[in-house]
């Protein structure tokens, strides 16, 4: 039926749907309108969806819009996208429109090119922590290996290395160190390996070291020991020396006496 308002009206008055100037009703309340603005709304005041020229927008508040400058807003406390000089910028902003951080939470990975991005933080950590308990110059020999670990964040990772002292001026050293394998979204083998190389030159006049290296800390007590036994060895003959002297001293004077009294005889 259409109505002196120019209005179209499907069924009855008491359950109909009315096709008017500015949009669609059903049953007296407006379903779909047209504001003065040019938006859209879907349903009453209280609840409803506008459609502006910038985007959607729920009960009032912005769900999704476009700026003019390009800016690509989502939520009313924005999560904001753009592109920009051949990058896709993305930020936050909160009510008062000021930078807020982005925390992906409840156990979210934030994944680039499929790498958990926390997780290849902690590796290298682990990477990196696991390399530095190789030998860089060896000390007592001209060669030293030895193998490490080390953790961050929770992640493991293990190394292996060597140096090679090659005359008294240089040294060259080489190491590798490796996550633990079966991780989730770590990428590919270049992501959970790492590798170091490197030389060591000794410049200027070489200066005799004060602390002295465990070999020669052995000798040095072997000599002590054996300056101790030796010590003794020299107390003990001289104790034999003075008892000797002893005995000789009262052998001299028990010959001294019986020449004297051989002499008071004698007269």
């Amino acid at each position: 039926t259409q109505n002196s308002d120019g209005s179209i009206q499907i069924g009855g008055d008491t359950n109909d749907i009315d096709i008017v100037e500015d949009g669609l009703n059903i049953d007296g309340d407006a379903v779909i309108t047209q504001n003065s603005d040019g938006s859209i709304q879907i349903g009453n005041d209280e609840h409803d969806i506008d459609i502006t020229s910038e985007g959607l927008s729920i009960d009032g508040l912005p769900l999704i819009s476009k700026k003019d400058n390009g800016e690509l807003h989502i939520g009313q406390n924005s999560w904001i996208t753009k592109e920009d000089n051949g990058r896709q910028k993305v930020w936050a902003r909160d009510e008062a429109g000021n930078a807020i951080p982005i925390d992906y939470t409840n156990g979210t990975k934030l994944l680039i090119n499929g790498r958990d991005v926390e997780q290849s933080i902690n590796n290298v950590g682990a990477l990196s922590a696991a390399l530095t308990g190789l030998p860089t110059v060896p000390t007592e020999n001209t060669l030293a290996c030895g193998l490490g670990t080390g953790t961050h964040g929770g992640d493991l990772a293990f190394s292996g290395g060597c140096a090679s002292k090659i005359n008294e001026k240089l040294s060259v050293n080489y190491a590798a160190s490796i996550t633990m394998p079966g991780q989730e979204y770590a990428g590919n083998f270049e992501d959970q390996f790492s590798a170091r190389a490197g030389f060591v030159w000794k410049l200027g006049k070489a200066i005799k070291p004060t602390q002295i290296s465990m070999k020669e800390g052995k000798e040095l007590k072997k000599e002590i020991i054996a300056l101790k036994e030796n010590n003794q060895n020299i107390i003990s003959q001289n104790k034999a020396l003075l008892a000797r002297l002893e005995k000789l001293e009262k052998i001299a004077l028990s010959e001294n006496k019986s020449k004297d009294l051989a002499i008071y005889r004698l007269k």
